[in-house]
């Protein structure tokens, strides 16, 4: 006998109605927190009318498709940009240690894990000798995620020079679900690095450390395959957008940085002609007007969708409201794709057993999953169309969505979307596609674990 999966309600997917820009939101919201504002010299814009609700936007290149956007998510679409992918650490820690190589003034810097192994104290020395330079090094890191490193890697830096910020603090147990996920790097407000790639050897060298509520392998508990990340660097005008980005988080845990040190961050950014346009979509549970941006950017691209939806990320247990809509997308004959981890891939293991308890309604409405095996996949990336694509934080989870706050970039541009699927298809030797036989044939007790973990799904 199985433990009954839940069956999604087979109607036809609407626009949930959404209230006017300056309603109250329904998060609470933390007494030193401030109310969303853009901190550089051009802010995104203010909406003051009603929310659009249906029917979705048409098309991504369209006006109502930006207009709901830059409304639902308080960002603005940026044109004229330069877009590169960075797969993996071979190349991300290779661009980011040559941008701040190269840094004259300016480094802000922006991560969840900051560990103190052999990665970590790479960047920290790296750090910490630019601001011996003279160049203004700044870093916020979560306490939470950061949690195990050596304190005396943090004061090292602070002694070089190096204005380092920590979020929260690491024993407040009560606070545990109150993170800051985002990573973004911004060099001298030219160039920009943001996606998926915490600071430890797992995501720079290739190989996995044991991580805290991970399974571990190999010799002395080293994994012995690389982990699969993405991230992506941005140059143009919306690098103005993730230094905004970073500047709200920073005035949130110290004194703000003073008008003459602000302008320094801001130089002139000319245009590409015929660049992508971007948009830099930061969200946080906590602060009004961007307490639902990221799953508002997702929704609402999923429901703009007409021919292909790609998605890779790492912990794929999506809220009801992105489940309906992934479901609606394939019923209306969008050609759905998932890739995520397995149960031996995942570093958490308990997620992929709570997501499979969400698998029957979308594969029988047509979305394929796939998971990986091997090395732990952590990208969290999407495409829609050819055209339009996301990379960033943001897991398509409930965490990513309830409790911690996160920044992505939305790219509309057919080379990026390009990359990222060529990017998917080289990844699906690694993966097996899952079955509605294979769901059937798992045992009672399979799935009585399955569903007494996806009520804790939206902590995941």
């Amino acid at each position: 006998m199985k433990v009954q999966r839940p069956t999604t309600p087979q109607t036809q997917s609407v626009s949930t109605p959404t209230r006017p820009a300056t309603t109250t939101s329904a998060a609470p919201t933390a007494p030193t927190q401030k109310s969303w504002a853009a901190q550089g010299p051009q802010p995104a814009k203010k909406v003051s009318t009603p929310l659009p609700t249906a029917p979705p936007p048409s098309g991504f290149r369209s006006a109502a498709f930006e207009a709901r956007l830059d409304a639902e998510t308080k960002s603005r679409n940026v044109q004229g940009n330069t877009v590169s992918m960075l797969y993996d650490g071979v190349q991300s820690f290779a661009e980011r240690e040559k941008m701040i190589a190269g840094a004259k003034h300016s480094v802000c810097f922006q991560t969840f894990i900051f560990n103190s192994d052999e990665t970590g104290w790479k960047l920290a020395n790296q750090l910490a000798a630019k601001a011996k330079e003279g160049v203004q090094v700044r870093v916020i890191y979560d306490a939470v995620g950061s949690g195990r490193a050596d304190p005396k890697m943090f004061e090292m830096m602070k002694q070089a020079g190096v204005d380092v910020r920590a979020y929260g603090e690491k024993w407040k147990v009560w606070d545990i679900n109150d993170r800051w996920h985002e990573k973004n790097l911004i060099v001298d407000g030219q160039a920009a690095v943001l996606g998926g790639m915490n600071i430890a050897d797992e995501y720079a060298l290739g190989g996995s450390g044991k991580m805290v509520l991970s399974r571990g392998g190999g010799k002395e508990g080293k994994g012995t395959e690389a982990w699969r990340d993405t991230d992506v660097k941005l140059e143009g005008p919306a690098v103005r957008d993730s230094m905004n980005a970073f500047l709200r988080n920073w005035n949130e845990v110290g004194a703000p940085i003073s008008e003459a040190d602000k302008a320094k961050l801001y130089p002139p950014l000319v245009p590409k002609e015929g660049g992508p346009s971007v948009r830099v979509v930061q969200h946080n549970p906590e602060v009004k007007g961007i307490e639902q941006a990221s799953s508002r950017l997702y929704k609402t691209a999923i429901d703009t969708a007409t021919k292909s939806i790609t998605i890779e990320n790492a912990y794929f247990l999506p809220p009801p409201e992105i489940r309906r809509a992934l479901i609606d997308a394939a019923k209306r004959g969008v050609d759905v794709k998932v890739m995520t981890n397995s149960r031996e891939a995942n570093d958490m293991g308990f997620v992929s057993d709570a997501a499979r308890h969400f698998y029957d309604d979308l594969m029988k409405a047509g979305v394929k999953i796939y998971e990986k095996h091997g090395g732990t996949l952590h990208s969290k990336t999407a495409t829609f169309d050819g055209d339009f694509s996301i990379v960033g934080s943001v897991n398509m989870n409930g965490r990513s969505k309830n409790t911690d706050a996160e920044i992505a970039m939305a790219v509309t541009d057919p080379k990026t979307a390009r990359s990222l699927e060529e990017r998917f298809a080289g990844g699906l030797k690694e993966t097996k596609q899952i079955t509605l036989g294979e769901l059937k044939r798992e045992s009672f007790m399979t799935n009585l674990k399955q569903w007494a973990l996806s009520t804790l799904a939206w902590t995941f």
